[in-house]
């Protein structure tokens, strides 16, 4: 499918379309592919990398997981820059660029010799391709398509790395069992390249280039107040010391690093507390799976609460699913416990990528938000990037994950905490 580069005199008159479905949502369902993509490939399927790995290279996990700390500090030190380039160049070329540049980094990993090699790739292709394809450029470019179901929109978007979660490592590891990792890896790469025409002709950086003024008003649900008010926000230009000057942004920035912290954070623990318990192999992939599954419909759920109910409750309501999933996981200790907690997180792991990319998005507007989610990666580094180690430390020296519960626990109150006083100060009316 091809949209026409400009107006013709048949057109409908600029903001209206005549006919079908709104071109925002082939923008979302294209970036909804590209985060199924960096998600599938990347995120989901990291354990298979890590486990191959160790087999084929023989050297010790503390240097097998080096792939994943490349992965995450070449990602937030490159985040700023591509914030920059996001919100001031054009998103549909960057996103074709990520994309070729994760099929590439694949391709490449598929014929590496040494360890050295894939952190090569790791620190420079791989998180070119998850930046460019990921939740970021999805944001901004979804902000500038949608005003009055622009949670909606960035919530379905988000299901793309869930789909992803759930389909691509079974098929991984599928192919590097009937075929070998190599093969696998190379037919990863040829899959990303597959995805270009749907970015080539479904991507689009904003309404004007197809001769409409953006999202059309929902007739008589009132929404021309609200619209006005975020398009203002929208025309606001913040720059980077703006960002960092506002309470606001370090506000959001505890928010969605402190609900971060508990999803990476249990994400890589989930398993090792299974294994304590006796439970191993596929009843702790099934585990995972739950969580796949239950995070698409969170991610749904969220972004079509957002619009009506706002960022705020639906805030609580994340955190809620999320301690009251370790709540389960404290309290059952047995494999009913595990499927029951890993189902009720689930629901709250969903919410939080589309909360984390909906607050800039609603505060600092669709120019800016490219800007706003790029400085705030680095600054998560020192809450996520301790949050795994630090919850292997304390089962190492308590012999249990009891006090990481009460740890995660801890980090989904000091979200709550956040945004209250977010809401608070958005309220006041000394805000700008």
């Amino acid at each position: 499918m091809s949209f026409p580069p400009d107006q013709t005199a048949t057109d409908p008159p600029a903001g209206q379309v005549s006919q079908g479905i709104y071109p925002g949502w082939w923008i979302v369902f294209a970036t909804a592919s590209g985060q199924l993509i960096q998600g599938g490939f990347v995120f989901w399927s990291m354990g298979l990398y890590t486990a191959t790995f160790e087999d084929v290279f023989g050297a010790p996990r503390a240097q097998i997981n080096l792939i994943e700390t490349c992965l995450t500090v070449a990602t937030n030190l490159l985040s700023p820059l591509a914030g920059i380039l996001i919100d001031r160049w054009s998103i549909r070329h960057l996103m074709i660029i990520g994309l070729t540049a994760m099929g590439l980094g694949l391709m490449i990993l598929s014929q590496a010799g040494t360890l050295l090699h894939i952190w090569v790739v790791w620190a420079s292709l791989i998180p070119l391709g998850v930046l460019l394809i990921g939740a970021i450029p999805s944001a901004a470019l979804i902000s500038r398509w949608f005003i009055r179901r622009r949670g909606l929109a960035l919530g379905l978007a988000a299901t793309g790395s869930s789909i992803g979660g759930f389909l691509m490592p079974p098929f991984m590891t599928w192919m590097f069992l009937e075929w070998d990792w190599r093969t696998g890896l190379m037919v990863a790469g040829c899959i990303c390249f597959a995805f270009l025409p749907i970015f080539y002709w479904l991507l689009r950086n904003q309404p004007a280039d197809l001769g409409l003024s953006g999202e059309p008003e929902a007739p008589g649900r009132g929404d021309a107040p609200a619209m006005a008010a975020t398009a203002a926000v929208d025309a606001r230009d913040w720059g980077i010391p703006d960002l960092l000057r506002s309470r606001i942004f370090w506000l959001q920035m505890i928010v969605s690093g402190s609900l971060l912290a508990v999803t990476l954070g249990m994400l890589a623990n989930l398993s090792l507390h299974a294994k304590d318990l006796g439970v191993t192999g596929q009843a702790t992939a099934l585990l995972y799976s739950i969580i796949a599954v239950c995070s698409f419909s969170g991610k749904a759920l969220t972004g079509y609460l957002m619009d009506r109910l706002g960022i705020q409750r639906c805030g609580y309501l994340i955190c809620m699913f999320l301690s009251t999933g370790l709540l389960i996981l404290l309290l059952v200790q047995n494999y009913t416990g595990l499927v029951a907690g890993a189902f009720v997180m689930g629901l709250g792991y969903g919410g939080v990528v589309p909360i984390w990319t909906n607050m800039p998005a609603r505060t600092f507007g669709a120019g800016s938000v490219g800007r706003a989610l790029g400085v705030m990666n680095p600054l998560h580094i020192p809450i996520t990037a301790t949050s795994a180690p630090l919850a292997g430390y304390i089962s190492d020296t308590t012999g249990s994950y009891d006090g990481v519960f009460w740890m995660y626990g801890g980090c989904c109150a000091l979200a709550a905490i956040g945004l209250t006083i977010m809401g608070s100060v958005l309220r006041s009316p000394d805000y700008p």
